[in-house]
């Protein structure tokens, strides 16, 4: 069985509809939802929709690592998928993991990415031009981060320790560590990432932000002060969710 696990905060306007779509794949999987400490009625919206609700117990501090290594802890599957609410699974995405992990030697791997939802004719172009750039770098080196669907075996995510609980950029650290685990496995039909946080913030904006931090990332710059600047520059805001994904590559739409 597959385990997805979706950590949340401050959702409920997404996880709704987020649930449904995953409660929808065909396939052996289950749907746990950990939230870090809502307080915008998400724990009811996901009580409501089927899923498994998991709340971090009292003093642990919320997180993304946290999140997922909790609810890692209470899966029942062989295969864990780490999947942010707003990004879509594509269809029969669970038959796919499982049929990457029918090979022994692969311990885990993602999917390739893809935007969707509304833009501008201009930030439209700019997208097409980052995912390009982006799916080609996933293609190359394997490095499924966040917005990817990253996915592994959940014996070896246990024996390796489990999800990166850095204050910063948890998610880069953990695409960083499944390079090291071993072969990876790179899904070719795309996850739907909304496109609104991009265009809500400007996409040329985000890519240089985000190009900036990453680059003192790898240089060890200190964790808490990225948060700092990536919380300044690149505030987040929260609607409905994007179009739903259907087969094939999806673009943005004016």
């Amino acid at each position: 069985m597959v385990s997805i696990i979706v950590p949340v905060l401050n959702e409920a306007a997404l996880i709704g509809r987020a649930v449904d779509a995953l409660l929808a794949q065909p396939g052996p999987h289950e749907v746990i939802v950990v939230d870090g400490g809502s307080s915008d009625g998400t724990p009811d919206v996901i009580s409501r929709s089927g899923a498994r609700l998991a709340r971090l117990p009292a003093g642990l501090p919320s997180g993304l690592g946290n999140q997922i290594n909790h609810g890692a802890s209470a899966a029942r599957g062989d295969i864990l998928v780490f999947l942010h609410c707003d990004v879509t699974l594509p269809p029969n995405a669970v038959q796919r993991v499982r049929d990457a992990c029918a090979d022994p030697r692969i311990v885990g791997g993602g999917f390739v990415p893809a935007f969707i939802g509304p833009a501008p004719a201009m930030e439209r172009l700019m997208l097409k031009a980052v995912e390009r750039v982006w799916q080609t770098r996933t293609r190359a080196f394997g490095w499924f981060a966040g917005d990817t669907a990253p996915f592994i075996r959940t014996a070896v995510f246990r024996q390796s320790g489990g999800y990166p609980t850095t204050v910063f950029a948890p998610d880069w650290d953990f695409a960083a560590k499944l390079r090291g685990l071993g072969p990876r496995a790179v899904i070719a039909e795309p996850v739907g990432v909304d496109s609104r946080r991009h265009v809500f913030n400007g996409v040329l904006k985000t890519l240089c932000v985000t190009g900036v931090i990453e680059a003192l990332y790898r240089m060890g710059a200190d964790r808490a002060r990225l948060r700092r600047i990536y919380q300044r520059w690149l505030p987040r805001e929260r609607h409905a969710p994007a179009p739903a994904m259907s087969s094939g590559l999806i673009r943005p739409t004016e």
